[in-house]
């Protein structure tokens, strides 16, 4: 069952990786200066609002990379339709950063439903366990979804985790997180991409109601 979204906790001032971020950064960041060299001093708006940096603290207390992928970098299957009868975007503020509005993407009538995303995995903290999930919100008016949807995590070394969610059981009308799966990251940091869907493809079933706000990707505690 869906968990009530809470995306993102305390923020603290540094992140790892700094290079692989920055490289999709909206505007240059405000800095601390170190020795050994320069550690962003906030959360990042990345790829013109489509992503967020952020940082975490686990319960050792030490602080890690946690990020939000928005609707708009996702890819969505007829959400591009011009006819607009699949998928509906519309604007939303995102509640983690006041100053900031986001697209989430509604189902308006959809058989085929497939949300599929890719993250750099040289972007996440080295040696700490993460997890990814969806951030959705089912309305009181959605239809269609006696039909379980699956969920599925892929890693770059091709192992894969999936699951399956009875989405009539999530609390409606509130933004609600359900989880693809969770990985442990290597010591070292190293290339590949991680990949995550959201889909259900089989029944036919005409689907509506469904709001989808994107995809967090964070230290599990």
């Amino acid at each position: 069952m869906g968990i009530i979204c809470s995306i993102f906790s305390k923020l603290k001032p540094k992140l790892h990786n700094n290079e692989a971020i920055l490289k999709g950064a909206n505007s240059p960041p405000l800095l601390h200066d170190t020795a050994s060299s320069p550690q962003l001093k906030d959360d990042v708006s990345l790829k013109h609002k489509t992503e967020k940096n952020l940082i975490e603290e686990d319960e050792g207390k030490a602080t890690k990379n946690s990020f939000m992928l928005y609707a708009r970098e996702l890819s969505i299957t007829w959400a591009g339709s011009q006819s607009n009868k699949y998928w509906s975007w519309f604007s939303d503020p995102d509640q983690t950063l006041s100053d900031v509005i986001i697209e989430v993407a509604k189902t308006e009538r959809v058989a085929w439903l497939e949300v599929v995303g890719k993250f750099e995995a040289e972007k996440l903290t080295p040696n700490s366990l993460y997890e990814v999930a969806f951030v959705v919100k089912l309305l009181d008016s959605a239809k269609g979804w006696g039909y379980r949807v699956n969920f599925k995590l892929v890693l770059p070394t091709r192992e894969t985790k999936e699951r399956r969610e009875n989405m009539n059981m999530l609390e409606k009308n509130r933004w609600v997180e359900i989880p693809a799966g969770e990985f442990r990251t290597s010591p070292e940091p190293v290339s590949g991409k991680i990949e995550f869907s959201m889909f259900e493809v089989k029944s036919g079933q005409w689907k509506s109601g469904l709001t989808v706000k994107g995809v967090a990707i964070r230290p599990k505690n």
